[in-house]
């Protein structure tokens, strides 16, 4: 499996745990609590990490912006999703969601469908560049021999 299909198994794999998050908590009534939307942060991070990690394994070249370059795609793949399961969740499942939308700050009190999918895109593009460079950071100071955080070899 190449890097570019990798980052979109590992972009399904983000998206899928983001998905089941909501749904838990669409299940238990749990989808005020704000707090609960934090997870979603974790999730990114770990299969972001989990990605970083099986390149650093099978890629014998250590190229920095291939590295960067596949794990910000992994990240889009999730935020594309994740929007669009928002606008398909807010129009069809429960169409008076957008209506009870609690707006905060910088909302208006007539919000539109289209204006809540654009500022999650933004948003969540914004945190998949920052989760992605974060993450081939702490990946671009580890070598392979590193003991701090062992790399084992693949199994065949």
């Amino acid at each position: 499996m190449n890097i570019r299909n990798r980052s979109l198994v590992y972009g399904l794999y983000s998206f899928a745990g983001i998905a089941l998050l909501f749904l838990i908590m669409k299940l238990f009534s749990l989808e005020n609590n704000g707090y609960l939307r934090f997870l979603n942060v974790f999730i990114v991070f770990f299969f972001t990490n989990r990605l970083a990690k099986k390149n650093r394994q099978l890629e014998p070249d250590d190229n920095y912006l291939k590295a960067f370059g596949s794990l910000i795609l992994a990240n889009a793949l999730t935020v594309v999703l994740s929007v669009l399961s928002f606008v398909i969740y807010a129009v069809f499942i429960q169409p008076d969601f957008i209506d009870h939308f609690d707006g905060g700050i910088f909302w208006n009190q007539e919000i539109t469908i289209d204006q809540a999918a654009a500022v999650l895109f933004f948003e969540g593009m914004g945190s998949a560049l920052a989760s992605s460079f974060i993450v081939v950071m702490y990946w671009n100071e580890r070598t392979p021999d590193n003991k701090c955080v062992p790399v084992e070899p693949i199994k065949k």
